[in-house]
């Protein structure tokens, strides 16, 4: 489904990524692990149209989109989730879910999609007339996944979405990114929670100082002697 091949991305003159080669498989849960300022994001950014991309190829679903402006990216079912969930605080959680679903094929299918993201997130329907902004902060974290839910996505990528949540909320949003992956949804997901990410996915990357370093299955990667020392402190 996505096919990036020996990427280079800079901000400005100062380069980042260095030969960075990675794919996701349809129907996967693919992990890209790494400490902060390894070049997770700046990967996402890339994939996103947000950032110009130096050397390199970026494919998805067979169509070259290194080039390729964010909207049109979006609009070919590629839908990212950043870190810090950027809601609109003064709407209301159903305003939100509503934003997410601009292009014509997921506004044609609104209603039933939000039936579907209500029924993952109980709760934001529960609260659906509330200003986003008054949720607490795993609330709000479930309210931008399922915004991005809203577009009817191909690949959805999630940016740090455990990123300052309690240890029991962190469990409740893992299991619904499993659940939305076992749905059909092909999921590409950042995060630094090692042990539960590698655990849930079908395969993972680690990233360090913007280049891929290690890459395999995640029950591979939690064996890796690397992992266990640099990630998960054994």
């Amino acid at each position: 489904m996505l096919n990036i091949k020996n990427l280079d991305v800079s901000y400005k003159d100062l380069q980042v990524l260095w030969d960075v080669s990675l794919e996701v498989k349809q129907g996967e849960l693919v992990v890209l692990l790494g400490a902060n300022g390894a070049g997770k994001t700046t990967t996402l950014n890339a994939i996103s149209g947000l950032l110009t991309v130096i050397k390199g190829s970026i494919e998805f679903l067979g169509k070259d989109i290194t080039s390729m402006a964010g909207y049109k990216i979006a609009g070919l079912g590629i839908v990212h989730v950043p870190e810090g969930r950027r809601l609109f605080p003064e709407m209301t959680v159903r305003e939100n879910l509503e934003m997410g679903s601009l292009f014509p094929q997921a506004k044609a299918k609104r209603n039933e999609t939000m039936k579907k993201v209500f029924e993952f997130f109980p709760i934001l329907q529960e609260k659906q007339n509330q200003e986003a902004g008054t949720l607490s902060g795993g609330q709000q974290q479930m309210l931008a996944i399922g915004r991005g839910l809203m577009a009817l996505p191909k690949l959805l990528i999630l940016d740090e979405p455990s990123l300052g949540l309690a240890p029991v909320l962190v469990k409740q949003i893992f299991e619904i990114v499993n659940e939305i992956n076992s749905h059909g949804v092909t999921v590409l997901l950042v995060e630094q929670n090692v042990a539960q990410t590698l655990n849930l996915c079908h395969r993972a990357y680690v990233m360090e100082n913007g280049r891929i370093t290690l890459q395999g299955s995640g029950a591979e990667l939690l064996n890796n002697q690397h992992v266990k020392e640099a990630y998960l402190g054994i």
